[in-house]
């Protein structure tokens, strides 16, 4: 079932270097375990052929060997000598620990003691500080200084009330530090990313064809809710990384009114001076942030000049509602020039009317008749 023998490496190592990288280190561990050694300015250095390695990890090729041992080494676990990996040249490599005066020195016929003694494991001390040597690990890592010391007072004030004894509190604080450092770091990409929405905001290219193409929704009611999505979320201030999928599920909402209201409608009809849009406009509008009183007060206007016109429409309602959301854009946008919805309206009645081009392109939208 397992013809080889199993890489086994560290499940910590591997959350906190990545997954690759650890069982990368596993496998030169392997090898310098089984090669002949060279030390050289305090460190054991391993030479392994660059095609034996790859026989090793038959799951990566030699540009990911490369990157993995340069992320290694960035990460400052990792000495290589030689210049890069390559299949063809033998690799040289040194794991970023100075060996003891002990292991350097020739062998004696009697087994040398340990220079070290283990240390008892003891409970986190009221004035625990961190080693130097933990702060360079931290440092080769991309923490940074004043990050990990302001982790120190929390970390040993946690310690303390658990009274839990441990052989190393550096190596614990290393683990915790890196995890805090992590989550400081997704918390601030996720910060930069969020933006207030702007005028020029538009919707993109991915979200345009999940609501035309796989929605159905029909692109000129895609158009028409653009201007009223920015202005509302202009109005809040918010700031956000997600405005494309808030974009999705706003128009979505209103096509499935608006849809309702289509099916209600199927004959051509003149317009009556007594017609008042359906109700279900209203709830389509509110959808939108647009107030009733808006929408009412432009009944008359609507009506009057649809009589003038004489032509029949398969839904008035929709009409009006498409009437309505392009003239709440003007009125709540007084500076924005004409090139997509006219030119500016003025107080005066007269030119309410007629002179107006909002009304030449909303008779140029027969999608809603």
């Amino acid at each position: 079932m397992i013809p080889e023998k199993p890489i086994v490496f560290s499940p910590t190592l591997a959350a906190t270097l990545g997954l690759e990288e650890a069982i990368l280190l596993q496998i030169l561990q392997e090898c310098a375990s089984h090669s002949e050694h060279v030390v050289s300015s305090g460190f054991t250095w391993t030479t392994v052929s660059g095609q034996r390695l790859l026989d090793l990890s038959p799951f990566w090729n030699e540009q990911d060997i490369g990157r993995l041992t340069a992320s290694l080494h960035e990460k400052g676990l990792l000495l290589v000598g030689g210049g890069a990996f390559t299949a063809t040249q033998d690799f040289r490599f040194a794991f970023n620990e100075q060996t003891s005066s002990d292991r350097s020195a020739a062998p004696s016929q009697s087994a040398p003691q340990p220079t070290t003694k283990a240390h008892s494991a003891k409970p986190m001390g009221n004035s625990w500080q961190p080693s130097e040597d933990s702060l360079r690990q931290l440092s080769q890592l991309g923490v940074t200084s004043e990050f990990a010391r302001q982790q120190v007072p929390q970390f040993v004030a946690y310690w303390r009330d658990r009274n839990v004894p441990r052989h190393s509190w550096d190596s614990k604080y290393i683990k915790e530090v890196w995890r805090q450092w992590q989550q400081a770091e997704t918390a601030s990409y996720r910060k930069n990313k969020q933006q207030p929405i702007t005028g020029e905001w538009q919707p993109s290219q991915d979200a345009m064809d999940i609501l035309c193409k796989q929605g159905a929704i029909n692109l000129n009611f895609i158009e028409d809710a653009i201007p009223e999505f920015i202005l509302y979320w202009r109005g809040t201030g918010e700031a956000s990384s997600t405005w494309d999928s808030k974009f999705v599920q706003h128009v979505r909402r209103q096509w499935q009114f608006f849809n309702g209201m289509m099916n209600q409608d199927k004959s051509p009809q003149i317009i009556t001076g007594s017609w008042q849009p359906n109700e279900s406009v209203y709830d389509v509008l509110r959808m939108a942030n647009i107030e009733r009183d808006f929408a009412e007060r432009l009944i008359p206007e609507f009506v009057l000049y649809w009589q003038e016109n004489g032509s029949a429409q398969c839904s008035w309602s929709t009409k009006f509602l498409q009437y309505v959301k392009r003239q709440w854009a003007r009125h709540s946008q007084p500076q924005t020039t004409g090139n997509n919805y006219g030119k500016q309206q003025g107080s005066d009645s007269a030119g309410r009317i007629r002179d107006r081009s909002i009304i030449d392109a909303l008779s140029d939208r027969s999608w809603a008749s």
